[in-house]
């Protein structure tokens, strides 16, 4: 019998160790995307095919820290999340960055840029992510065949902007940290409850500077009400590991 090598065993560890690693990543069902609409098989009077094809390209990798498209650069894609999160940034006059946005699994990057024709800010990969993108160009030439393309894409913003209306009144009228952290927390959790299959708890992939930097607050004042909050018992942290346990409290906090 033939004893393989060690490099070979060794190799065939790496295939198998690896393998494994990317089996384990979890991509939000397309059921529960925004990129949906424009992904399904267009249907006719006559027929049904599938003209995505021609400008979608599914579940591509992001390492962290990957920028994914840069603030004033032409539109060229929009994205739909389909595993980890993405930050937004925007740089003000003065050269400062504040984090302006957040997208988690199934939620759309870039669509405000079909209007400004560039993008409004810059996306950057939280950790390790993943995108589906859609070509606008291909898209638009295909849309001016067949009507149903744009009627699909049509359906997809709306649908983002009732999104990000909802987004944007989680956080109207909070003035004390209190209410900014706890509305935060129940905003993120509720986004991704149909990912994670939890509406009580999430694996918070963000760090400390830069929840506190989105939600307009010092760090320092950022971890006292984070710190607060587990002393009363409303939430448990464990590393970025986070339960609500008390969430009428959090509820009446966040004025929800």
């Amino acid at each position: 019998m033939t004893v393989p090598s060690k490099s070979l065993v060794k190799s065939k560890n790496v295939k198998t160790s690896s393998t494994k690693k990317q089996s384990s990543t979890k991509f939000v069902e397309c059921d529960d995307c925004s990129m949906n609409s424009v992904c399904q098989p267009v249907t006719t009077a006559n027929q049904s095919f599938n003209l995505s094809e021609s400008y979608l390209k599914k579940r591509i990798a992001s390492k962290n820290g990957y920028i994914l498209f840069c603030q004033d650069a032409p539109i060229t894609d929009i994205y739909a999340v389909s595993s980890g999160t993405f930050k937004l940034c925007q740089k003000t006059d003065d050269g400062e960055e504040n984090i302006i946005g957040l997208r988690f699994p199934g939620e759309l990057i870039g669509e405000d840029a079909l209007y400004l024709k560039t993008y409004n800010y810059t996306a950057v990969a939280i950790g390790n992510s993943s995108v589906c993108k859609v070509s606008v160009e291909q898209m638009t030439s295909c849309g001016k065949l067949v009507p149903e393309v744009q009627q699909n894409l049509i359906e997809l913003l709306s649908r983002q902007s009732y999104v990000r209306q909802r987004n944007f009144q989680a956080y109207i009228g909070k003035k004390s940290a209190d209410s900014l952290l706890a509305a935060f927390l129940l905003n993120i959790i509720e986004r991704n409850t149909d990912y994670t299959g939890s509406d009580d708890s999430i694996e918070l992939p963000l760090s400390r500077n830069d929840v506190a930097n989105f939600l307009g607050l010092r760090r320092e004042t950022l971890s006292r009400v984070f710190s607060k909050f587990q002393k009363e018992q409303l939430i448990q942290v464990d590393g970025k590991s986070i339960q609500l346990v008390a969430l009428a409290r959090l509820n009446q906090l966040a004025d929800f």
